[in-house]
């Protein structure tokens, strides 16, 4: 048995028990009750997980794919590729003084631009960190071979960031080889790129040793990824839907609070601004939509703390809704959040990934002061 009908029939028997049969109590009678005077909290379930892709339509708007890129995992970066030397088989045995013995062959020096457009993101309130330079070295023969040089890694205004040699590093035959590797997490955005005195260690007959007879290549090419992350308060409010079902109207309550416990894995505090509280309503057409609602004040709650993936925080969120004198809070079908995001403090992973979600948990409405219910 219903809750309400519990009340209203217990309620009509102890009068009817105590009533006289010449009168007729039904006039004049209060055809509402009122219960749970101290408190009662109704449950609306759960929202989410909500992810960055699934808001964006699964993938990134076309006007920013140009300077920003999703990963094979899920993580906004800028990357830049490129080539730096190409030499045939063919052509370093032709070179050598003497091909039937190991020898050094030396790849001329290579300076470059790094075109990834990094340095766009800090007019958007965007930093890179951190920033990985690699060298990749193709060997083409069955047998192993070394390589050697010095890498120096320029920021802005031609400015030294890192200078670091490498020496006889190995490169297993017949692949592609990470040679060098070169990570920095300090605020410097990587501009240019120096690689010099790189000498590849050869052995002994290559030419023999190449299963294309001789047009099997040397290559060296360089990679660079360098991961994205707010660097400051971002400066337009996102407005965030929510769907709802609280069906408050019919309680004939003046005041109400939302609360949630929020998990959130996004590395960006997220600051309720601003709630606007939707209703449903048909048109003229009798399709159904959902409107604001303005006859209701809401005061937003707490701050939402950033977390990182692998690692949500959970931070408690509650929302007080007042319904003006002489009105009742409507049957709410959703929630309008302005939302601001604010850059993350700490040293946390600050990396933003497109798979990082946002989940309402425990979903309720709490009322005090008692509901109020028709009887029957």
């Amino acid at each position: 048995m219903h809750i309400r009908h519990f009340f209203i029939i217990s309620l009509l028997t102890a009068f009817s028990a105590c009533q006289h049969s010449e009168y007729d109590t039904s006039r004049g009678i209060d055809k509402e009750i009122t219960v749970f005077t101290d408190q009662v909290s109704l449950p609306l379930g759960d929202i989410g997980p909500l992810t960055p892709k699934s808001l964006l339509g699964n993938g990134l708007p076309d006007m920013i794919k140009s300077f920003i890129q999703e990963d094979e995992q899920g993580y906004l970066v800028c990357q830049a590729t490129g080539p730096l030397s190409s030499n045939y088989v063919a052509m370093i045995s032709m070179g050598l003084p003497d091909p039937s013995s190991p020898a050094d062959f030396s790849i001329p020096d290579n300076t470059g631009e790094i075109d990834a457009n990094a340095g766009m993101l800090g007019a958007l309130g965007f930093a890179v960190s951190p920033q990985i330079f690699t060298l990749q070295a193709n060997n083409p023969l069955t047998e192993g071979v070394c390589v050697s040089g010095k890498l120096t890694i320029l920021g802005e205004e031609d400015k030294t960031l890192a200078t670091e040699e490498f020496s006889k590093v190995p490169m297993e035959a017949s692949t592609s080889n990470e040679v060098f590797r070169l990570e920095k997490t300090d605020e410097d955005t990587f501009t240019k790129f120096k690689v010099e005195n790189t000498v590849l260690h050869l052995p002994a007959s290559i030419l023999e040793k190449d299963p294309l007879n001789g047009f099997g290549s040397f290559s060296l090419d360089y990679q660079y990824k360098a991961y994205i992350y707010l660097s400051a308060d971002f400066p337009m409010p996102l407005n965030f839907d929510v769907d709802l079902n609280a069906p408050l109207g019919q309680f004939k309550v003046q005041e109400a609070r939302i609360c949630t416990e929020v998990s959130n894995e996004i590395p960006l505090s997220l600051e309720v601004s601003s709630v606007m509280i939707l209703v449903k309503q048909l048109d003229e057409e009798g399709k159904e939509s959902l409107v604001p609602y303005e006859d209701v004040s809401v005061t937003p709650g707490l701050t939402v703390a950033s977390g990182c993936s692998g690692n949500p925080v959970i931070s408690p969120l509650e929302m007080v809704i007042k319904a003006k004198e002489g009105t009742t809070i409507p049957d709410i079908a959703g929630l309008e959040l302005e939302l601001k995001l604010l850059a993350p403090a700490g040293v946390a992973d600050k990396r933003i990934n497109l798979n990082q979600s946002v989940s309402f948990n425990n979903l309720r409405a709490t009322v005090s002061g008692g509901i109020t219910i028709p009887s029957l």
